[in-house]
């Protein structure tokens, strides 16, 4: 072990300014937290010198709450969610849901690689790097809407819900060895458990798989969103919208050898816009994006612009779909 300067640590340095050896000092641990320390210790490529700093270990800190808040976001998501009840088979989960299990199912396979060849840094990276990009950034930003105004009940918020309850599950297995106290804890809010502790269950990576054309698509969508990320900032600038919401998408693509356009109410989800259309002038190799003023009336209770809101009397203020997860509300508390 080494400091900052990549100076080795001696005890001729403790109580010089010299750092405190992580493995034997109570110190970090209090001020940390175990799980912490064990997290900056797998984040550490063994076989080259360790660097101990309080930036690194800070920075480690910084992820390990990553990580937490992935929990919790799942967690709290589930609570009125029953597997044995309300899971949704493979088949019929939403594009969105199929899309983040295959790239979880992806993740469990190179970490299960990574424990076996004893590499724990590379853990370390794939999981602090899934959980940053893949969830934080797009999948429990994109999936709010699903889950906070569509109807308790509705297909696409149980799907999501399943996804969500195979995600934590997973997550917990993986980050068991590591974060063995932190793992526990969230295990013990996962519904439908088996087991009492996250220590006696087993773990195999998922296996589940998306198609080759499930794929291209998503490769698809995901470049037309970088292209649209941009374009609605600069809309925002420019003062033509203000959030995300209140915009309209037009896309322009040459449809071959995909038609993207009936994938266009997943990709308004990932662009967080009221709506998404095809422009008919469509004869370019590559996309295009247009961005607008939404059409419509903002609902009051999702904040989409929609063009039905008020078409409802007893709802004045809210869209056709909100009207119907109202209603099923009041009807399931009656």
């Amino acid at each position: 072990m080494v400091d900052a300067d990549r100076e080795k640590i001696s005890k001729s340095k403790q109580g010089q300014g010299g750092y405190e050896k992580p493995q034997t000092a109570d110190a970090y641990v209090k001020r940390y937290g175990a799980d912490i320390v064990r997290l900056w210790v797998s984040s550490q490529d063994f076989r080259s010198d360790i660097v101990v700093s309080e930036e690194r270990i800070n920075k480690v800190a910084e992820t390990y709450r990553g990580i937490r808040n992935a929990l919790r976001y799942q967690l709290s998501n589930l609570y009125d969610f029953d597997p044995a009840e309300h899971a949704v088979a493979d088949d019929k989960l939403t594009g969105l849901d199929r899309w983040i299990l295959g790239e979880f199912s992806k993740l469990e396979k190179e970490v299960a690689e990574a424990f076996d060849k004893y590499e724990f840094h590379v853990v370390y990276q794939k999981l602090s790097q899934f959980i940053a990009v893949e969830l934080s950034s797009i999948y429990h930003d994109v999936i709010k809407d699903r889950l906070y105004t569509d109807a308790a009940n509705s297909h696409r918020r149980r799907s999501t819900q399943t996804a969500l309850h195979r995600l934590v599950t997973g997550l917990c297995k993986m980050l068991s060895p590591v974060l063995v106290f932190s793992a526990d804890e969230a295990w013990d809010f996962v519904p439908g458990k088996t087991v009492e502790s996250i220590h006696q269950a087993g773990w195999q990576p998922s296996g589940f798989k998306t198609s080759e054309t499930e794929q291209a698509m998503w490769k698809k969508l995901f470049a037309i969103r970088e292209l649209a990320l941009p374009a609605l900032e600069k809309a925002r600038q420019l003062k033509i919208i203000g959030k995300s919401l209140d915009a309209k998408v037009s896309v322009s693509v040459k449809q071959e050898p995909l038609d993207v356009s009936s994938r266009f109410p997943e990709l308004k989800e990932l662009l967080n816009v009221s709506s998404v259309r095809a422009r008919s002038d469509s004869e370019n190799e590559s996309a295009e994006v247009e961005i607008e003023k939404a059409d419509g009336v903002k609902c009051e209770r999702c904040w989409h612009w929609e063009t039905d809101v008020g078409s409802t009397p007893e709802h004045p203020t809210i869209c056709a779909r909100c009207v119907e997860a109202v209603k099923q509300a009041k009807a399931s508390n009656a």
